[in-house]
């Protein structure tokens, strides 16, 4: 493909009567209808050029509609030069880029610089030593960063930047690296969004089918699930309202004096966060492809993305590589009674998986990434994220707080193109976050925080490394 085609990446679709042209802008397509017959080098005349009816997804705000309108600018100014070029072939636009060459990671130098929300430039040179003040103020044994920036609508590679301070285990004083695990259970959800996505945009699977029909006997008769036999609203589950939290089951029937499992709500009655969900919604994917969750995650993202040290199940390959304040949880064997399902990884390989997946849609349909990726699928109207949904009057939350199918949602105040999508947990001993949006420079970034009981540091972290930002952590529980 020559640097014009990478450049333009159009899709000509040949038709007798027209031509859908398809205009790939940042990560994103957008379809433009050219009418008359043409040949499929674009060397015939073209009639006329119009939006394609219906080609779009519901605009939800205003940034998205200037980015749409760009695109449509764009294709305008593009589509002359091509149908005038002898000779000039169009394909389908490639997949990113993706390398497992990861030498830019943890060794890109001490001058390493990217900008801050408002557009400051920090460099690693100054911000590891304020991080080493805030480790030892909030006790934090390690640290461990990773961010890709730049301009990926170009095409050109980014490198992953990766800090990393402190020890995996203040017992052994093992410096944490780039083999250093974290036990990251909640950012686990991506992923499986990602995988269901990918079903459904190869059409092995439907986002809206009840996943009862899926299963080969019925959902009672798996020992999980003997406490819903009679309850008509398990017909209604789908993967849809799973992704995005509007299940209505109990997050954890762990928690509940009876330890029984229960519908809290309806489905699709709003945002109700719930691990019982994604677990039922494993078993599915299981039974339907005959395949482990982690075997599909292989295959789809882990080894297309080079995210070798990432997993759904504990590995022997991981072990003297866990970061301390999770090595006790991850040694443990899963069983039926445990319901925080494991999610292993590294921040270098999680912001790899944020930038290819987020920012581009890698692998999925136009449908799949727009409608389901970038725009929200319910409004989130609760105090917290384990907190039902309130009626009444909120606390402040961040602006736009939404569900994703798979990520949450929000606008960050101020920016332009401002969707943030995120995920984060801070559990005993382990923080964790993940964000990406695009704004002015596009931007992913992973925090792990490990050995940290106390308060969290983790607003602290973000405020050194991206400025003053407004964000979703004390929602989150940080």
């Amino acid at each position: 493909m020559s640097a014009f085609e990478r450049r333009s990446a159009l899709r000509v679709n040949n038709d007798v009567q027209s031509h859908t042209v398809l205009t790939s802008i940042g990560g994103e397509e957008y379809p433009f209808l050219v009418k008359g017959r043409t040949d499929p080098e674009l060397t015939g005349e073209i009639v006329a050029l119009s939006i394609k009816e219906n080609s779009f997804p519901r605009i939800r705000n205003h940034n998205v509609k200037m980015r749409i309108c760009f695109a449509c600018f764009l294709g305008l100014l593009i589509l002359p030069f091509i149908s005038c070029a002898p000779g000039a072939k169009t394909t389908a636009p490639a997949s990113p880029r993706v390398t497992t060459d990861e030498a830019s990671q943890g060794s890109a130098g001490p001058y390493w610089s990217w900008k801050t929300i408002r557009g400051e430039v920090r460099n690693k040179e100054q911000i590891q030593k304020v991080l080493k003040d805030l480790m030892e103020e909030y006790g934090v044994s390690g640290l461990s960063l990773a961010l890709k920036q730049g301009e990926y609508y170009l095409r050109k590679q980014i490198k992953t930047n990766l800090l990393d301070i402190g020890v995996e285990d203040p017992k052994t004083g093992k410096s944490i690296d780039a083999m250093t695990v974290f036990r990251a259970d909640r950012l686990g959800q991506p992923v499986t969004a990602y995988i269901v996505l990918k079903l459904a945009s190869d059409e092995q699977f439907d986002l809206d089918m009840p996943l009862v029909k899926y299963l080969p006997k019925l959902l009672s008769d798996y020992p999980l699930y003997q406490d819903l036999k009679s309850d008509p609203r398990t017909k209604k589950l789908t993967a849809r309202l799973i992704l995005s939290h509007q299940s209505g089951l109990a997050n954890s029937r762990l928690t509940r004096p009876d330890r029984k499992l229960v519908f809290e709500a309806s489905p699709g009655n709003g945002f109700r966060y719930s691990e019982e969900g994604y677990q039922l919604l494993q078993i599915v994917l299981e039974e339907k492809t005959g395949r482990s969750l982690n075997d599909l995650a292989k295959t789809m993202a882990f080894s297309p993305l080079g995210m070798n040290q990432s997993s759904f199940i504990k590995e022997r390959r991981f072990e003297g590589h866990f970061a301390t304040g999770i090595s006790g949880g991850a040694d443990r064997e899963d069983s039926a009674s445990d319901l925080s399902r494991p999610f292993i990884t590294t921040a270098s390989e999680y912001t790899k998986f944020l930038w290819t997946v987020r920012m581009s849609g890698f692998e999925l349909s136009h449908k799949e990434f727009m409608s389901h990726i970038i725009y929200p699928s319910v409004t989130v109207r609760s105090s917290s994220i384990l907190e039902p949904p309130n009626r009444g009057s909120l606390p402040a939350l961040p602006k736009g707080l939404a569900w994703c199918l798979g990520w949450g949602f929000y606008e960050i105040p101020r920016v332009l193109l401002n969707v943030c999508s995120f995920m984060g947990q801070r559990g005993k001993g382990i923080e964790c976050y993940a964000m990406a949006f695009e704004s002015e420079i596009p931007t992913a970034l992973t925090i792990f925080v490990a050995g940290n009981e106390n308060q969290s540091a983790m607003a602290r972290i973000l405020r050194e490394i991206l400025g003053e930002i407004e964000t979703p952590l004390t929602w989150l529980g940080f």
